[in-house]
């Protein structure tokens, strides 16, 4: 008896040229010397609340590096500071010079990874209709998808831990989410708005309504899973072409639907 295929998860393929926030996060020296500042502007301070040094920002840069690349070997529960510690050459006191511990550093990345909202919602909010607007929804599928290539890792974290009750994962995920859910929800409005009111008594029946905030939370949940496991679904037969192609069609029919 043949059985299904499991979906897997997109892998980690984190890029080190800075163009993205979370690289930047982690590639902290360049030929102009080193960022002493996070993706908010914030200065990088240690546990103390002593500003960093070139040496100590390139250090923690390291420990972020190697936090990614554990996650991708083993869950949140078995990483421990040790292990953490020893991929990068060092002991767990150079460790807690930065982080509380595991959580604490696993959040830190979590939090970077949500820089990427503000460009999704920008690019929900234009408009949907016509051949750019099928352009504009290819534009969001690659965005999503080609984010959790590079950082399945620490996003599958991020979720898992939300779905089994971790508040402040949670919380950083849903301050990745609503943004999106809300850009949906308004664009969503803005399609009926434009539609007038509904003509009663009509032979051909239009179909039935999308409402905003449930067909918001709708795509927001499907954009997410389908880039999540994006290689399982060619595995099964679909091209990232395909699927970016059906995503792109899929967002604009409720994007721009009249009802």
């Amino acid at each position: 008896m043949s059985h299904a295929p499991q979906l897997r998860e997109s892998a980690c393929t984190p890029r080190s040229d800075g163009a993205d926030p979370v690289a930047r996060s982690l590639m902290t020296a360049s030929p102009g010397g080193v960022d002493p500042s996070d993706s908010d502007g914030e200065p990088l301070v240690d546990q103390g609340g002593r500003p960093l040094g070139p040496r100590a920002i390139q250090t923690r840069a390291r420990i972020l590096e190697a936090t990614v690349a554990l996650l991708d070997e083993k869950p949140m529960r078995d990483l421990r500071v040790i292990d953490i510690a020893r991929r990068i050459g060092s002991s767990p006191a150079t460790f807690y010079q930065y982080f509380k511990d595991v959580e604490d550093v696993v959040l830190y990345l979590a939090r970077e990874m949500s820089e990427i909202t503000s460009e999704l919602v920008e690019v929900i909010g234009g408009d949907w209709t016509g051949r750019a607007g099928h352009e504009r929804g290819q534009r969001l599928a690659n965005l999503v998808i080609d984010h959790w290539d590079r950082y399945a890792p620490v996003l599958r974290v991020r979720n898992n831990a939300s779905d089994e009750g971790n508040l402040a994962f949670r919380e950083v995920r849903m301050e990745a989410m609503m943004p999106l859910v809300d850009a949906f929800a308004a664009a969503i409005e803005r399609a009926h708005v434009a539609a007038g009111p509904e003509i009663e008594g009509g032979n051909d029946w239009p179909g039935g309504r999308i409402h905003p905030i449930s067909g918001a939370t709708a795509l927001a949940s499907v954009l997410e899973r389908l880039a999540m496991y994006h290689v399982s679904i060619a595995e099964l037969g679909g091209s990232r072409e395909h699927l970016v192609e059906t995503i792109a069609t899929m967002l604009q029919q409720m994007l721009a639907s009249r009802r």
